[in-house]
């Protein structure tokens, strides 16, 4: 046994001897490095073979533990599968209450409503006397009322039909549901109309809603103030106590009492104004029709510096159109009140009811909520009274571009078909807000055609509006049109693409398989027998069914997709006479097999919804003789159809987009038409080239097909012309940068791009083009020559720099054209220096025109510089700052697409989200399209827990906490769709191209702030 001295020794001949220094600084060393790898660990996220993934489903934030091997692409029938499992959920998004409604049991009646406003002090003093009718016997009367000052000492019943009078009580308030509800101290008695007295204060804001305050420069440059408002769909409240409701309509009775220098309009014509011993005039309105509260209207404006064009009279119906606004701007906006004209004579006839006002006054006004991408937010829906955005009526017939005066036309007519849809018959409440909206929507495509019809304004409804809400539709947490229930949060979002577009496109859809005559009969007896009250989904099917002399139950066909989120992908599968020998002889007809499923970028959502689908095909021979194929209904999840075509023909599902659905092919026949569209794409109708663009890019992100069939089907776009598929190509090529992200691949990719456009860009040229004898063409001229930019094609560069120094030296002679200025005055800015963002800048501070003002903030939002970047955002939020309150969210949205700047971008949101939605989080203004835009180029695992992380960490997400979720959704299937198609797409570009030859430009602004390593 060894002494403990030589186990001491043994032990220490085994070990080695370090100073205290040396210890420490070997400690700290290590201590700083653990740091390093903890932050970086935190930073990138922890990379392992099982990646975890946000799911979000319809209320619930789920994660699922995907390996990495289980998403596969397997290339079988041109089929790609993914799969994946799901775990529990770990975050629960528990949805507020929806409000309660007002009770029926009092009946609104006639609002006598008297409004001083004080601009000089923002605020203003109303005057309300309310009268109802009793239905049932009650002490309380419930009002709808927000940040109103009430004198209590005024209320009171003032007057009843039976000479008893409640005496007013106490009153409290539901701030939920925003109800001011009164307590009397005896019942209201059943038939019995009373008029309570209510007497109020509040302040006047800029924020665009309710009763508001506008900025505009008069004539002389003085900056000065009016008086404007929106009421929809529940800013009415804020105006004056009422019950804000849509099905809940009464009479308005209005006076003004205002400054002399000032002139009124509202929603009624003027009676007489009295002037008053204190100088101020009393304006005296008549009454309106019954109406709902939203569609109330009030501008207070100055004498000098508002008007209106002459009247124009339909002298057959006593009817006066008049268009106001600006003095300064009259001259452009003679263009809208000829629309305007002839779209109020067109829908007297069509829907053989004489629009029910003497007056109808379309108004421009500087400042409108609404400055946001969604085209439909630029304009008010009222009765009598329709205000604007500047840029929904300007339009200079000589220097205006194609797409304004397209966005004029639709506005407008939009707007004037409302006075039917939405006026005259109303939605029952806000969950079906597309019986305004939607038929709005495609009304205006009707009265376009008639006011414009070499547009062929129907063909661009499919690009424009079914396209459109398409994309929005495809993830698990999408809505349906029809909601049965609401809160605050979800009226506002109810005015989203999925009640604008989906509605009209289902409209369409029914107006097609109907027939146009029994469509037109249809809705003409619906609003007959509903006028100046409301209506359901219900209501709308019978009269359509009755229409068909009950031969066609509508109401069977529509709820599923009316009240079922999403739509149906068709697969089409030909079964062959050549491939059986026994069919061959005994000459039998080929076979279709038609199958539905719901159409969905998470393929591992398993979804059991059927509709029934209108379809329809037509193939090369019929397209050479004229011939239909009869329209077969679908509504099992396989049917099989006979068919005579030759097994040499294509066949094409969906003829013109019939039916609101996609369409897949079988292999050999997706070659067919491959093979046509090489040969003589013209022999496919037009719609249908643009919906094979836009499909087959659709139904590749769902995994039914390799997206390298997409892309070898839009090769034939080196021969392609017209606007429809262009635009399909357009919107497609956009998506396919914003999935590919950073990947090695992209700049072979657009150079890809390039070469198909190229063609295109030689022939349309910069040259001026003539909108009248070749409209289409010159509203598809921006579109390619901002593409051709994009690509970073040399020639394209050197013509904007050299159009904007020319501007830049004498901007009175060298003037850029109206429909180029935004892509010029954006590359000019990306690819030039500080001295071309200042002088944009320069600009905007003394620019007075709405459509100019647009031009230069999406300039200015093309920097790839960091520094001006964050100086630009920083401009939104400052106090006093120049650029205008409704242009503020779409210019963010502008900054946020950004390739280049897009991170800088993204974080400045998540820095700045607390101002972001005291602004904007509790309103329809914009914030949702911000986080949309932002993570669209969201494509890896690390961006998504950044996603997540940030929306864990807001608590209250108001009305953008719908977007959260689909943005979660968007950001996964973005993941998974490059897991399964970078490796086959790389394959394809670099055997279609030499890759030497290919440049490999990247952008001259290369953030590399991250590595993301798959």
């Amino acid at each position: 046994m060894q002494a403990f001295d030589q186990i001491e020794t043994v032990v220490k001949s085994n070990t080695y001897n370090i100073s205290k220094k040396v210890c420490w600084l070997i400690s700290i060393v290590i201590g700083i490095c653990l740091v390093v790898l903890i932050a970086l660990t935190v930073y990138f996220g922890v990379r392992s073979p099982n990646e975890i993934i946000v799911y979000v489903e319809a209320t619930s934030l789920s994660t699922s533990t995907t390996n990495q091997n289980e998403i596969t692409t397997t290339t079988r029938r041109n089929e790609v599968t993914s799969t994946t499992n799901q775990i529990e959920t770990t975050a629960t998004i528990t949805p507020t209450p929806p409000v309660e409604r007002i009770p029926t049991n009092l009946k609104p009646v006639l609002y006598e409503w008297t409004i001083t406003p004080n601009l000089t002090d923002e605020t203003f003093v109303g005057d309300l006397l309310y009268t109802f009718t009793c239905l049932e016997s009650t002490n309380k009367l419930v009002l709808h009322m927000v940040d109103l000052n009430i004198d209590n000492s005024t209320i009171a019943i003032v007057n009843s039909s039976s000479g008893t009078m409640p005496v007013f009580d106490a009153w409290s308030y539901d701030d939920y549901n925003q109800f001011m509800i009164i307590d009397f101290s005896s019942d209201f008695q059943p038939e019995i109309i009373y008029t309570v007295h209510i007497v109020y204060w509040a302040a006047i804001d800029s924020d665009l809603e309710g009763l508001y305050l506008s900025n505009y420069v008069d004539a002389s440059g003085t900056s000065r103030t009016f008086l404007t408002s929106q009421m929809e769909p529940i800013y009415a409240r804020s105006a004056l106590p009422c019950v804000d409701e849509p099905a809940r309509k009464a009479v308005f009775r209005i006076t003004v009492n205002h400054d002399p220098s000032y002139v009124v309009w509202t929603n009624g014509e003027l009676e007489r104004s009295d002037a008053l011993v204190d100088g101020r005039v009393n304006s005296y309105f008549a009454p309106t029709l019954n109406m709902s509260t939203y569609l109330l209207a009030l501008i207070v404006a100055s004498k000098a510096d508002f008007a209106c064009l002459p009247d124009r009279v339909i002298s057959s119906k006593n009817i006066t159109s008049r268009t106001c606004g600006r003095t300064q701007i009259l001259p452009q906006i003679a263009y809208a009140d000829e629309v305007a004209f002839k779209a109020l004579n067109f829908f007297n006839e069509y829907f053989d009811i004489d629009y029910a006002l003497p007056k109808i006054e379309h108004f421009a006004v500087p400042d409108f909520e609404g400055g946001v991408s969604l085209r439909f937010s630029y304009q008010s829906l009222i009765l009598g009274l329709l205000i604007y955005a500047e840029p929904g009526l300007v339009f200079d017939e000589k220097t205006g571009s194609t797409s304004q005066q397209q966005y004029v036309t639709l506005i407008v007519a939009h707007e004037i078909a409302h006075q039917w849809f939405g006026n005259l018959v109303s939605p029952a409440w806000w969950g079906e807000l597309w019986l305004k909206e939607g038929f709005a929507n495609y009304m205006e495509t009707v009265a376009s055609d008639f006011i414009e019809p070499s547009w062929r304004q129907e063909e661009l409804f499919v690009i424009e509006k079914i396209f459109s809400f398409m994309k929005a539709d495809s993830l698990p947490t999408s809505r349906p049109i029809s909601v049965e229930s609401t809160n605050l949060a979800d009226i506002f979002l109810m005015f989203d693409r999925i009640t604008y577009d989906k509605g009209s496109s289902i409209i369409r859809m029914m107006a097609m398989f109907l027939g146009a005559e029994v469509f037109q009969q249809g809705i003409r007896n619906y609003l007959k027998s509903l006028s100046y009250s409301s209506a359901t989904q219900q209501d709308l099917w019978r009269y359509l069914t009755e229409a068909t002399n009950n031969t066609v139950d509508v109401e069977r066909i529509m709820t599923g997709w009316t009240h079922q989120a999403g739509y149906p992908v068709i697969e089409i599968n030909r079964i062959y006479t050549n491939n059986d020998q026994q069919l061959q002889q005994q000459k039998v007809n080929g076979e279709l097999i038609i199958t539905q499923q719901p159409f969905n970028l998470f393929p591992s959502t398993t979804k059991q919804e059927t509709w029934w689908v209108p379809f329809k095909y037509v193939d090369q021979a019929a397209l050479e003789l004229s011939n239909e194929n009869p329209l077969i209904w679908i509504n099992s999840t396989s049917t099989t159809l006979s068919v005579t075509t030759s097994d040499s023909n294509w066949i094409i599902g969906n003829p013109n987009y019939f039916g609101t659905y996609r369409v897949k092919y079988d292999p050999r026949n997706f070659q067919l038409i491959l093979t046509q569209l090489q040969t003589n794409h013209t022999l496919i109708p037009v719609i249908n080239r643009g919906a094979l663009i836009d499909d087959t890019f659709a139904v590749s992100r769902a995994f039914l097909i390799n997206a390298t069939d997409a892309y070898r089907l839009i090769d034939y776009l080196k021969d392609e012309r017209d606007f429809v598929p262009w635009t399909a190509a357009f919107s497609a090529i956009d998506q396919q940068e914003y999935l590919l992200g950073d990947n090695e691949i992209y700049p072979e990719i657009q150079s890809y791009f390039l070469s198909l456009v190229l063609p295109l860009y030689n022939s349309i040229g910069w040259g001026y083009i003539n909108q009248t004898a070749d409209w289409r063409r010159a509203l598809l001229q921006p579109k390619v020559l901002r593409a051709v930019c994009s690509f970073g094609y040399p020639e394209c560069i050197d013509r904007v720099k050299t159009m904007f120094r020319q501007w830049y030296l004498n901007s009175t002679e060298n003037g850029i054209p109206t429909s180029l200025r935004s892509l010029v005055y954006c590359f000019a800015v990306s690819e030039g220096s500080y001295e071309e963002f200042q002088f944009l800048w320069n600009r905007l501070e003394n620019e007075v025109e709405s459509i100019e003002t647009s031009n230069l903030l999406d300039g200015l939002a093309c920097t790839k510089d960091r520094s001006r970047t964050v100086w630009f955002l920083n401009q939104h939020l400052k106090d006093g700052s120049v650029i205008r309150e409704q242009d503020i969210t779409d210019s963010i949205v502008n900054v946020a697409s950004s390739r280049d700047v897009y991170p800088i971008a993204w974080i400045w949101i998540q820095e700045n989200w607390s101002k972001l939605f005291a602004k904007w989080g509790k309103t329809d203004s914009g914030l949702d399209d911000v986080i949309d835009e932002i993570t669209n180029r969201f494509v890896t695992v690390r961006q998504l827990n950044e996603f997540k992380i940030f929306a864990d960490s807001i608590v209250d997400k108001g009305t953008v906490y719908r977007q959260f979720q689909l943005s979660l959704d968007k950001i996964n299937a973005a993941i998974a769709w490059n897991k399964a198609n970078i490796a086959s797409i790389t394959e394809l570009i670099r055997s279609m191209n030499d890759s030497s030859t290919m440049s490999h430009r990247l952008s001259s602004f290369t953030i590399p702030l991250h590595d993301d390593l798959h």
